[in-house]
């Protein structure tokens, strides 16, 4: 079996988007991801994305390479990455620093609320997972 690889980037939206707009990244990330065999978690507030993805490190890659060419964003900024000795996420999950208003953000973020007291607790294991968290917390106060 391939090691683990994790990659943690920043991003900046290259306009607001509507919650249709969420909903199809939303949708699109979960099917590539899991065909991928990628799993993680992405953060979005504030006209801003934090995503942690982990795999093998050419399925991570492919699934970054994708993300690099997406029009909904830019100023793409790898904050991290390297070896991990286990998966964080079983699954792929997304968060919202703002409260979510269509129906498959509700269950993206119920999902990240569920899930996000395991990752606070592995948080200290990961930089990237810090990173993750910080900005997740750090989006949700601004947006209050």
């Amino acid at each position: 079996m391939a090691p683990l690889h994790a990659l943690v980037y920043q991003s900046q939206a290259t306009r607001p988007l509507e919650a249709s707009d969420l909903d199809m990244l939303l949708l699109d990330a979960r099917i590539n991801n899991e065909l991928a065999n990628v799993t993680g978690a992405l953060i979005y507030g504030n006209q801003q994305f934090v995503q942690y993805l982990e795999g093998t490190r050419a399925d991570v890659e492919q699934i970054y390479a994708r993300i690099t060419r997406a029009s909904q964003h830019h100023r793409l900024e790898i904050l991290e990455q390297g070896r991990v000795d286990a998966r964080r996420f079983q699954r792929w999950h997304m968060g919202f620093a703002d409260a979510p208003q269509g129906v498959v953000q509700q269950l993206s973020q119920a999902q990240w609320q569920r899930e996000r007291p395991w990752v606070e607790d592995e948080s200290s294991t990961s930089r990237g997972l810090s990173r993750l968290l910080a900005f997740w917390k750090e989006e949700a106060v601004l947006s209050r």
